[in-house]
């Protein structure tokens, strides 16, 4: 006799233990990437895409990587991107900046004794004579 929350005839094991359905936990996918090489312009031209998608194409007669990106009718249009190898960033010379630091700072204080020794030379203006008249000795048309 068939039992829907037992199975047949009393049996402890549920309806899908018994050889039928086993549910399987869904394995994850691996994409597989590949790295697409072109010769030139004329071969990224040719490539085709699906609509609104892009790949990233290495072309293998210059250091360019093409950007290709297809609209939503699949029209593909290709962007040159220029590529270099990297080069890590040459250490900073303290011992150099310390050199240059003293430099600045040797100028500077010598640049202040020179201004200090003009003040303590320069003699005070002359005091400045103020009259009730026009002082104006300019050149004067007859």
């Amino acid at each position: 006799m068939f039992n829907p929350y037992t199975g047949f005839s009393g049996s402890s094991q549920g309806p899908y233990q018994y050889g039928g359905f086993q549910p399987i936990a869904p394995q994850p996918q691996l994409q597989q990437e590949q790295v697409t090489q072109v010769n030139g312009r004329a071969s990224v031209e040719q490539i085709q895409l699906a609509p609104n998608s892009s790949k990233l194409v290495m072309d293998t007669t210059a250091p360019i990587v093409w950007l290709c990106v297809s609209d939503g009718v699949g029209r593909v249009t290709a962007t040159p991107y220029d590529i270099t190898e990297h080069k890590d960033a040459p250490p900073v010379d303290v011992a150099g900046i310390e050199q240059r630091l003293a430099t600045v700072e040797a100028y500077i204080a010598q640049q202040m004794e020179v201004a200090n020794n003009v003040k303590s030379n320069a003699q005070p203006p002359a005091a400045e004579q103020r009259s009730s008249g026009n002082n104006y000795t300019g050149n004067k048309r007859n």
